[in-house]
């Protein structure tokens, strides 16, 4: 009963975990659309291979996302952040907007430089 109430109110599940090592392949396959929500500033440090970069402060995410995805609200997207903090809430956003298969990166960049995987210089 209280899962059914959270949803009509606009809370319940939030974003599944996608675990670094899986992301990659998934990615490496075509699989998912990465999305690294972090900062320029941030991204000069690397930006994991294949990732696409949009601000979480960007008031065009949502579009954007859009976009890559093809207008397919079904095609699974992943986001990543430092840490995974605002990788889940621009998780939740992108779920708001219609997203039905939307996954956080657990441990973010953190966890996906410490498992060694690939990176990429910003080119912004």
């Amino acid at each position: 009963m209280l899962a059914f109430i959270q949803k009509l109110l606009g809370g319940g599940e939030g974003p599944a975990s996608l675990d670094p090592a899986s992301a990659h392949e998934r990615l490496r396959r075509k699989e998912l659309v990465l999305i690294d929500v972090r900062t320029a500033d941030e991204w000069r440090s690397g930006v994991a291979k294949g990732a696409k970069t949009i601000t979480l402060g960007d008031p065009c995410m949502v579009d954007t996302v859009f976009s890559l995805v093809k207008e397919d609200t079904g095609k699974p997207v992943a986001v990543i952040c430092r840490s995974g903090m605002r990788s889940a809430r621009a998780a939740r956003t992108l779920m708001a907007a219609g997203f039905s298969n939307v996954s956080n990166i657990k441990g973010g960049m953190m966890a996906w430089t410490s498992a060694g995987l690939p990176t990429q210089g910003y080119k912004g």
